[in-house]
């Protein structure tokens, strides 16, 4: 793709150049033709460029030891490398403690990698004596080591790696009623929330006239009722209404900035899926240039506008001010009514879908990009098949552009690529676990994609030394948030794979497994940043701050006092934080709630406390209390959410409800008004989503 020149850098001639308006950039088709049609765009980045061509002010192809023109002038070529900024030392320092993690989670002591392969013997041995399972299942599981030619085929890959791509049939098995597979079998625990309804332990507790209900459904109801559903409408309202259908020629550029700047102050911080620096030195400029025609940059900037509608809800529900404003709460735009419609930002989406019909078979960065704003919307206004169609789109492209030729990461381009595959497979596990759809297989290269270095856009004569501004360590702050949840997806695949089976004899879950999951989680806290650090004590989730003046109480400042401007973003992030590391503790504690309900009288004490901090950790999760009982239009991922809740609904109630005195006292107090915390929740979604409104609807059968 080409990269243009950053706004006032075409052209160093003495000649003067005539201002520009503010929407512009110096990169404009009028701009060029201004400065002389002869100048070709550049379609590469100079990151270091030698003296002797900085000096005359001509491009360095940066060639070793000597470029072109200093060879061809018979010149001694300089180069003085860039000094590391404060950012550099910040980003190295956080990548070589998720180096030091990543090394953790392969590295197994020997004692747990006993206890694995112990498991995986009596699983082979239970499975070949069951006439149930397939010849396929028993294939993968008596599979080795792959050697020679098999290993060069898998060069890079770890075993854990391998498995997760077969997490279809994984996952098929996932929904069966779960169950010994013999007397002394093994069987895998489903990770996701919604097989909790098929535990054979929960289906003894749970009322007759619920488990009723759920077998009319059928075990992929989800699936099912969402397929079912109307599509997304498709009409176009212009706006204003009188526009005609070339409304968006006659947008304000003050709208446009504006819903731009919404979602760049909100969703991609926390799903940096865009360079800022490239949308609005390019990408936008191409946009309006075109007249948002049928082109990429054209359907780019419609979907960040779309989404920047969503951003402006989030912006009003909790009260902030929108980014460049002087005031201390939110004021309305003049161009407010764009954001009124059901959903918000459909008329931007839909007009950026029409598009991309023509361009629907573009494999490179920008397309991806396309499927991933795509399913950000699609996941806000609570969609998640098309979610998953978009994301799986994503993946294509990523595999595309990963596969078969190099991709040099430690470049702009290249990192860019690493930011996309990251965005689109954490997201993308978290939709195939849940919804059991199956994978793109972008897992095989998790090993070959290093974690992104959030290398900055430079145009031409935009320097890489310049003063950090106080928007870019905002910046920074986001992108450490963003390598703190690549590090808690690892972790959590990791509870998943080694944890999540279940064993009649009550020897399984074993302690030593579990004790190093939590202490491999601990270490990921401890090695957050310090912006990043969270205490141990969650706001109240019984204190409704709706104070309509008073952002800086809700959303909890961070430790870092330099940040100057709450936002939308940052309580999304800091939420999500301790909301990452409150769900991987419940997913360690979920198998042996799963132990509890099916042979409670094998239960030890060490048992029973991790069921009581399973379930403590089920609780007064921060995205669903303070600032976010108002602004529910900036929670991210709020399908998985509200699938969490569906099964930790489910699970209380057994538990509460067990025979066992001794499982029932687990239940940490508060429990019930959590319940109906959850069930609030459910009932904002449900409007949004059938399958949301069918589990609501489950569980008032309770």
């Amino acid at each position: 793709m080409n990269k243009r020149p950053y706004s006032g850098s075409l052209s160093h001639s003495d000649s003067q150049t005539p201002e520009l308006p503010d929407h512009l950039s110096h990169d404009s088709p009028e701009h060029s033709r201004a400065s002389g049609s002869a100048k070709k765009p550049r379609n590469f980045i100079a990151t270091v460029a030698c003296e002797n061509c900085r000096l005359k002010k001509t491009r360095c192809d940066e060639s070793r030891p000597k470029c072109g023109l200093c060879k061809s002038l018979g010149l001694e070529c300089v180069y003085n490398e860039r000094k590391t900024s404060k950012r550099d030392h910040s980003l190295s320092l956080i990548m070589s403690t998720l180096h030091r993690l990543e090394t953790k989670l392969e590295s197994v002591p020997t004692a747990i990698s006993g206890d694995i392969q112990s498991l995986r013997n009596e699983m082979i041995h239970a499975l070949d004596t069951s006439p149930g399972v397939s010849p396929l299942t028993r294939r993968n599981l008596n599979s080795k080591e792959p050697v020679g030619s098999e290993r060069s085929q898998l060069q890079g890959l770890t075993p854990r790696t391998v498995e997760l791509n077969n997490d279809l049939e994984h996952d098929s098995q996932s929904y069966l009623p779960s169950g010994p597979v013999d007397s002394t079998g093994l069987v895998s625990v489903s990770f996701s929330q919604h097989g909790v309804i098929s535990w054979l332990g929960a289906q003894n507790i749970l009322p007759n006239r619920l488990l009723e209900a759920y077998e009319k459904l059928g075990k992929n109801y989800v699936i099912d009722i969402e397929m079912k559903r109307p599509m997304l409408p498709m009409y176009i309202c212009p706006f204003p209404p009188h526009a005609g259908n070339n409304w968006l020629e006659t947008l304000p550029l003050a709208m446009i900035k504006g819903l731009s700047d919404a979602f760049f102050t909100t969703f991609n911080l926390y799903t940096p899926i865009i360079d800022k620096n490239f949308y609005f030195a390019s990408t936008l400029g191409t946009a309006i240039e075109n007249n948002f025609g049928y082109t990429i940059e054209s359907c780019l900037a419609l979907n960040i506008m779309a989404l920047g509608c969503i951003a402006i809800h989030a912006y009003q529900e909790g009260n902030y001010p929108l980014p460049g404003s002087r005031t201390s709460r939110f004021e309305p735009p003049e161009w407010m009514g764009v954001v009124y419609e059901e959903p918000p930002g459909l008329r931007f989406f839909n007009e950026a879908r029409q598009r991309m019909g023509f361009l629907m078979c573009g494999n490179d960065l920008q397309s991806c990009q396309f499927y991933l704003l795509s399913f950000v919307y699609y996941s806000q206004i609570l969609r998640p098949l098309d979610s998953w169609a978009m994301i799986h789109r994503a993946a294509t492209c990523c595999l595309s552009m990963l596969t078969n030729r190099d991709v040099h990461f430690d470049e702009w381009e290249g990192d860019m690529k690493s930011r996309v595959y990251w965005n689109c497979l954490m997201n993308e596990t978290i939709l195939i676990q849940e919804l059991h759809v199956p994978p793109s297989g972008l897992a095989r290269l998790e090993e070959l994609v290093p974690i992104p270095k959030f290398i900055s856009f430079e145009s031409v004569g935009f320097g890489t030394s310049r003063t950090m501004s106080l928007d870019e360590i905002d910046d920074s702050f986001f992108q450490y948030h963003f390598l703190a949840q690549v590090a808690h997806r690892i972790i959590l695949t990791r509870i998943r794979n080694s944890l999540y089976f279940y064993s009649d004899s009550g020897t399984f879950p074993r302690p030593a497994i579990n004790t190093e999951l939590h202490h491999q989680l601990d270490q990921w806290r401890v090695n957050l940043p310090a912006a990043l650090q969270f205490s141990d004590n969650p706001p109240n989730p019984s204190t409704d701050h709706d104070t309509a003046d008073s952002p800086a109480t809700e959303a909890h400042l961070p430790f870092d006092p330099t940040r100057h401007a709450l936002s939308p973003a940052i309580a999304v992030s800091e939420a999500m934080l301790r909301g990452r590391y409150m769900i991987a503790k419940f997913h360690i504690g979920r198998p042996y709630l799963y132990k509890a309900l099916h042979i409670p009288s094998l239960l030890t004490d060490h048992d029973l406390e991790q069921i009581r901090s399973g379930l403590l950790n089920a609780m007064n999760w921060p995205v669903v209390g303070g600032i976010f009982r108002r602004m529910k239009s900036c929670i991210p991922i709020r399908f998985a959410f509200c699938s969490q809740f569906f099964g930790q609904i489910l699970l209380f109630y057994c538990i509460s409800h067990s025979p066992e005195s001794r499982v029932r006292d687990t239940l940490p107090p508060g429990w019930e008004q959590w319940n109906q915390e959850m069930l609030r929740f459910l009932e904002s979604c449900a409007p949004h989503s059938p399958a949301v409104a069918k589990d609501l609807e489950l569980l008032r059968l309770l």
